[in-house]
């Protein structure tokens, strides 16, 4: 009872009001503050201070967590400005990479067209060449069928060439496609669907095996082109060394053979390989004119037959004379032939003497211009004059038995330097080189 009395006045005591004076200029007041007014202060402190320290605390943490933000943010959009700059860095590279195929492409048509170009010159020049060689009798033999003249068409058109000129250079009759490969226009073939890394590696592919291909073609088309200068050149070449050395057997030497060393030749092999053109051309073109000019010169000297397939019945050098019969010089060969046999020229030339000539009997002596002269004795009619000029096979008279003759027949003779030769090895000649000479 006691304790409860006791406790009820201490807690009487804590809730008693509080007095606060206050001392002012001299004035002294006082104030009575309840515990409740006092709690409520107190509470709206703490609250305040709370309030305070969280508002601060905030302010501090928002900063860091702005800053924190803005700079995630800012590695966002760097890392998106990167990617940005990566695509269009790979855009440029590829858009580059087009521009440069695109340039590299147009390079090579240019190319392949500035080669067609050369080669339908160089195609027109050996043309003339080939024609020149077949008029001279230089019969081509290659290892295929001489190549035809190309396409007029460009390089870049489709075609179908129909026909082949075999005086010209090419390749074979095969159309050269070069725009579907390219993609610049469509065919009629359906689509194939493949990726696009595929498609631009598979064409870019195409396009580099066509490039080739055409390529392939035009080096062996230049290849034939050259083949067929080195032949006519040899061909030419060996053409005049025949001539020529037939015509040193004669004792012969030809009025247009070309400047050379008269020296023996020789030295070490050496596989030729030169393709220049031109230089190739320039020979071919000095064969033809070379062949020409000793043709010309040998086409001057009696080589053909006056009477084709007659048989010789007495032969050059000494015999019997059939009339004294004592040992004599046969200045010529006699032809066996019936009365009225045409007796033709075995060369060009002029004719200095046409009538009778003692045991010649009707005779014409011809003057070539070889320096030679050849006479056709024994005839019964002379059909030419004194004067008249008269090409390889023009008839000069028909045969008889005039002068110191025991029956018909052609007396031949060749003089060289007014000497009589032996007109046999002159028809020998004649026919080795028949099929040079065409006659």
């Amino acid at each position: 009872m006691e304790r409860s009395q006791a406790s009820n006045r201490e807690f009487g005591k804590r809730r008693e009001p509080h007095r606060v004076t206050i001392a002012r200029n001299g004035y002294v007041r006082s104030f009575t503050i309840s515990p409740w007014a006092a709690g409520l202060v107190s509470g709206v402190g703490a609250l305040f201070a709370i309030g305070y320290i969280g508002a601060t605390a905030y302010l501090v943490l928002r900063d860091d967590l702005i800053r924190t933000s803005t700079e995630k943010q800012a590695a966002l959009q760097l890392t998106y400005e990167d990617r940005i700059a990566n695509l269009r860095a790979q855009i440029d590279r590829l858009t580059s990479r087009r521009v440069l195929d695109k340039k590299s492409i147009e390079e090579k048509v240019d190319d392949l067209i500035v080669r067609q170009r050369d080669l339908d010159e160089r195609q027109a020049r050996v043309s003339a060449l080939l024609e020149m060689a077949a008029k001279s009798g230089i019969k081509l033999s290659l290892s295929g069928q001489v190549p035809g003249r190309k396409p007029e068409a460009p390089v870049l058109a489709a075609g179908d060439p129909s026909g082949q000129d075999d005086t010209g250079i090419g390749g074979t009759n095969e159309p050269i496609e070069i725009a579907p490969a390219l993609g610049l226009r469509g065919t009629t073939s359906a689509p194939i669907v493949v990726p696009a890394d595929k498609r631009a590696s598979a064409a870019a592919e195409d396009r580099e095996n066509l490039f080739v291909q055409v390529n392939e073609t035009l080096n062996r088309m230049d290849d034939e082109a050259h083949l067929a200068l080195d032949v006519i050149a040899v061909s030419a070449e060996q053409d005049i060394e025949t001539i020529e050395q037939t015509a040193g057997s004669l004792g012969l030497r030809l009025a247009g053979k070309p400047a050379s060393a008269e020296s023996g030749t020789g030295g070490p092999f050496e596989a030729f390989d030169d393709d220049a053109f031109d230089s190739r051309l320039e020979r071919a073109e000095r064969a033809l004119a070379d062949l020409e000019r000793v043709k010309e010169a040998a086409r001057g000297i009696p080589l053909s037959r006056p009477i084709e397939g007659a048989k010789i019945s007495s032969s050059f050098g000494p015999r019997l004379d059939p009339f004294l019969r004592r040992l004599a010089m046969h200045t010529g060969i006699d032809l066996r032939a019936p009365g009225g046999t045409k007796v033709h020229a075995s060369a060009p030339g002029k004719v200095v003497s046409a009538g009778r000539n003692g045991g010649y009997g009707l005779m014409v002596e011809i003057e070539h211009p070889s320096g030679l002269t050849s006479r056709y004795a024994h005839m019964r009619k002379l059909l030419v004059s004194e004067g008249e000029e008269v090409d390889t096979g023009d008839v000069l008279g028909l045969v008889g038995s005039t002068g110191r003759s025991t029956g018909p027949h052609l007396h031949y003779e060749i003089r060289v330097n007014g000497e009589a030769t032996d007109p046999r090895r002159f028809v020998q000649a004649g026919k080795e080189l028949a099929s040079i000479l065409d006659y």
